[in-house]
């Protein structure tokens, strides 16, 4: 061979053949080790994109079930918050029985802002924050309203309806965020998959041209290949025939905790599966676990599955057999991807303060319970509901209340069977379902005691001692309901019956509840139409003055001729309407009424009409007021406005402001019902009264009880001291009038001289009044 390379280009002899062939061979090599590391880069390069990407999508996939938790389920379940307490508000109106239950149920308005609140904070769809605002600015009209206006069933049910289309927006919006993790999950298994792919052929190529690299590529091309492994973001490990270990990276043998002599190259399988077992990164329940995965490995077929490993970690694995024997298998962490699915489910159907099942599982556990029941069997649902717990929150702060919530839930679960399932339904409220007790209401009156035991026992809440109650409502299926929520329904109307007769107590659902109910369902949507219906009417009965003889006034009281049951007493509609809020529309009806009518009588001749407390509370008295005045033309001093203690007590300082509003407008005030009460005398020093009035309870027992005598001539006394009038109610014969004039008292008003009559009446009885008069003179 010559050992001179000619140029040929230059003219001279062309280069040997073998010389040649020679070049040739190195330009070929070197040509493939070119386009090998080409093709090396480019699949590094696609799988450590598709890895990367992957690895976002999992992150984005976690951190979107964690914003459906912030979002949907918390919006959600606030909103069902909101809706039970609205309804609970809308039932207490209806239950509750005086001021007080009234007072109460408005309360629960606060609950519902502030559940809507929080839904719309944790709302991320702008279309359910416009409608959460709306409806916020409803619930808030009603608190403006007190449930006294016109308005208020049409704006009651507006909010009810809104509060359905809320929840089912949120809802829907957090299907629809199911509906797009399983998207989401989808597209990252696809890319998970497409980087498996693309590492098994990365694997499949260096293992094809391991050979050829050894003779051909220098270090450089080496380093580059470990490169490629090492940058993976999946552990890679290949195995061959043999079981032995041909290579794998870094992320392998630190996924499994394997030393330094486990991952070298000829590493038998069995040597890492037995680590791992001393490690503790062996799959849990596999007793035989490193003869398992070495039948699996040796079986010549491509693998998809998860281990749940000893220490709490879940890895999928890919294996693909190659075809010179053995197999590839990717090992990838899903741990945070499944928990984060777990969560997501979790949080579906449990509360998310207490742990405890939610209304949804509650209602689904029900269901479930009930077609065991309808096979034969029995069942109870017991409602209940912590009292005191309001005071608590707004005193010791809402920390304190989620701690307590939290106390509450662990002594309740501790107190029933395994099987009987415990959830938190509201704010304070809790419920129980308990099947297979016999008898079942032995069972639950035991249960029930149980917990009103428990939970009146004192909490140590960090440095709070908090001592609260609880009251427990109970209904049994089937007798009490073959549905959710119809024994939900009794299981709640029981647990106010338990509040109504004095709290921390539980009572059985009666028949006779529902009942009531209904019937006074019935009475409230009538009386929500009298007023337009013009069923109203005001009769009036005269006052008489003793030192000059005559009428000097009249007080307005109210009357409902129902169309079909007639003439309703009194005592049967005020307290419903006070409970309602429709008091309040009733009540300005009547004072624009009275002073309309007032304006015909006499120039000196005062209308006197009886205010609610209710109508206080809602703070549009004196507007109203103003406003009768104003249409009628009536002078101030003529219309006298009655109130009893309980105005001041509800709301003292508000209310001494109304009352003053009013005595500057020049409207005269008086005390009705004076002596009933605890604090009639400091109520007395309180506000400069123009009027007492004395119980008729006093004069009607001046026979048989003494005392009376000197509770009136003390009364008439401190009227004399304070400069006010003093009028005796219920005088009805001559010997009370003569009494009524020997203390002192300066009017009267009873039977005896006129029943309430029709305004059509008064100008007779004003000339019959005058013409008995001169009779008797």
């Amino acid at each position: 061979m010559a050992s001179a390379e000619i140029d040929v280009g230059a003219g001279q002899a062309p280069d040997h053949p073998d010389r040649h062939s020679g070049r040739l061979g190195d330009r070929y090599a070197i040509s493939f080790r070119r386009q090998f590391l080409v093709v090396t880069v480019c699949l590094l390069a696609v799988n450590l994109m598709i890895g990367l990407f992957a690895r976002h999508q999992q992150r984005a996939i976690i951190d979107y079930a964690v914003n459906v938790y912030d979002t949907a389920f918390i919006s959600t379940n606030y909103v069902s918050l909101a809706q039970i307490a609205f309804q609970h508000y809308v039932d207490e109106q209806s239950r509750a029985i005086g001021p007080d239950q009234a007072s109460k149920a408005n309360e629960l308005l606060e609950t519902v802002l502030d559940d809507i609140d929080v839904a719309i904070e944790r709302s991320s769809s702008h279309l359910t924050r416009t409608e959460g605002l709306e409806l916020r600015t409803n619930i808030s009209e009603l608190l403006k309203l007190g449930g006294d206006s016109p308005e208020l069933r049409s704006l009651t049910d507006d909010v009810q309806q809104k509060l359905e289309r809320l929840h089912q927006n949120n809802s829907a919006i957090g299907l629809q965020a199911r509906d797009d993790i399983e998207a989401f999950s989808y597209r990252s298994d696809l890319l998970l998959l497409a980087s498996t792919l693309t590492s098994i052929m990365l694997a499949g190529l260096v293992l094809l041209v391991t050979h050829r690299m050894i003779r051909s590529l220098n270090q450089r091309s080496s380093d580059r290949l470990y490169a490629a492994l090492e940058g993976m973001p999946q552990g890679l490990s290949m195995f061959d025939d043999k079981q032995r270990l041909i290579i794998c990276n870094a992320e392998f043998g630190a996924m499994y905790g394997l030393r330094a002599g486990l991952i070298e190259p000829g590493t038998p399988l069995r040597a890492i599966l037995e680590h791992r077992m001393e490690n503790g990164t062996a799959a849990i329940n596999a007793e035989n676990f490193v003869e398992e995965e070495l039948a699996s490995a040796s079986q010549p077929t491509a693998i998809a599955l998860e281990h749940q490993l000893q220490d709490g970690r879940t890895i999928a694995l890919t294996k693909a057999p190659l075809s010179t024997g053995g197999a590839v298998t990717i090992h990838m962490d899903v741990t945070e991807k499944r928990n984060s699915e777990k969560q997501i489910a979790f949080l579906a159907h449990h509360d998310a303060l207490t742990g405890l099942a939610n209304r949804v599982q509650l209602r689904e556990h029900i269901d479930k319970i009930l077609e065991k029941v309808r096979r034969g069997g029995t069942a109870s649902v017991l409602c209940l509901d912590l009292d005191n717990f309001k005071i608590i929150n707004d005193t010791l702060g809402h920390s304190v209340g989620d701690a307590l919530l939290c106390a509450v839930s662990k002594r309740v679960r501790d107190l029933v069977r395994d099987r009987d399932l415990v959830s938190r339904t509201g704010g304070d409220e809790f419920s129980i379902v308990q099947f297979g007790t016999e008898p079942p209401m032995e069972a639950s009156a035991a249960l029930a005691t149980r917990i009103v035991e428990a939970l009146s026992a004192p909490f140590e809440l960090g440095d709070h001692h908090v001592v609260i109650g609880a009251s427990v409502g109970i209904a049994i299926a089937p007798d009490d309901g073959d549905s959710a929520d119809q024994l939900l329904k009794n299981a709640d109307m029981a647990l106010y019956r338990s509040k109504e007769e004095g709290r921390g107590r539980f009572h059985f659902f009666e028949p006779e509840m529902d009942i009531k109910a209904q019937t006074r369902r019935v009475l409230e949507l009538d009386l929500r139409s009298a007023i337009a219906a013009g069923e109203f009417e005001v009769f009036y009965q005269p006052i008489v003055n003793l030192a000059e003889n005559r009428i000097t006034g009249f007080e307005a009281l109210l009357r409902w001729n129902h169309p079909t049951r007639g003439r309703v007493a009194p005592n049967d509609f005020i307290p419903l309407a006070e409970e309602t809020g429709l008091i309040g529309a009733i009540g300005e009806w009547v004072i624009r009424q009275a002073c309309a009518e007032a304006r015909r009588w006499p120039s000196d001749t005062r209308v006197a009409v009886n205010v609610s407390p209710v109508q206080f509370r809602n703070k549009t008295l004196v507007l109203a007021v103003v406003s009768a005045l104003a249409a009628s033309g009536l002078r101030p001093d003529l219309l006298e406005l009655e109130i009893t203690e309980t105005v001041l007590m509800n709301n003292n300082e508000a209310t001494l402001a109304a009352l003053h509003q009013l005595r500057a407008l020049g409207v005269r005030i008086s005390m009705d019902d004076f002596g009933t009460g605890y604090s009639s005398l400091s109520y007395l020093r309180s506000f400069p009264f123009d009027k007492i009035k004395i119980d008729q309870s006093f004069v009607r027992d001046l026979s048989e009880r003494p005392d009376s005598i000197a509770i009136i001539r003390a009364v008439a006394g401190l009227g004399q001291s304070f400069g006010m009038t003093t009028t005796a109610e219920g005088v009805e014969t001559q010997e009370q009038l003569d009494q009524m004039r020997a203390e002192g008292c300066s009017e009267v008003q009873g039977y005896f001289y006129s029943r309430p009559v029709p305004a059509s009446e008064i100008a007779q009885l004003l000339i019959g009044f005058q013409e008995r008069v001169q009779a008797a003179a």
